[in-house]
């Protein structure tokens, strides 16, 4: 009583036999196994013996103040938002600000919309979150650290 749609499609002269034996057969399998390109190796780096194993070579010792500045940085900045920071559990009101091209939110209390509008108040970004601080905490953010991203949301209001 019901036919299948294989034939349904070839009574209907809209495919062959052909295509469908086509149809039917299983599709070469690719192996995930093997080098992908057809290309020339690549020379071992260095450090590295010819043969892949990793020979032992005289480290030289990294610049420990990099990574000491950095943490030591990032840890100046964690002080001073943790010192000044002024976001209120009890805020309900989102405030929209762009970043770039997307539209981000903070929730702020009415005062505080009104601090960001007059420019007592600005929003600093630190470890994902997004901190309400008074304007010249975040002046002395972006002076600790110029890649920083500070917003004064009434310096571009004016603007």
């Amino acid at each position: 009583m019901t036919q299948s749609l294989r034939e349904q499609l070839l009574q209907a002269g809209l495919v062959s036999e052909e295509q469908v034996r086509q149809a039917e057969a299983p599709a070469p399998r690719k192996s995930g196994k093997g080098r992908r390109g057809k290309g020339p190796r690549r020379a071992p780096r260095k450090g590295q013996a010819p043969g892949g194993g990793a020979r032992t070579a005289p480290r030289k010792e990294a610049a420990p103040a990099s990574g000491t500045t950095d943490r030591a940085l990032k840890a100046r900045l964690r002080e001073l938002v943790s010192a000044h920071r002024e976001n209120s559990e009890q805020a309900d009101r989102p405030y929209h600000f762009q970043v770039g091209k997307t539209i981000k939110h903070v929730y702020v209390t009415p005062p505080q919309q009104q601090a960001l509008a007059e420019g007592r108040l600005c929003i600093a970004f630190l470890d994902g979150r997004r901190h309400l601080l008074p304007t010249q905490v975040g002046r002395e953010m972006l002076r600790l650290d110029p890649k920083r991203t500070v917003l004064f949301p009434a310096e571009e209001a004016g603007e």
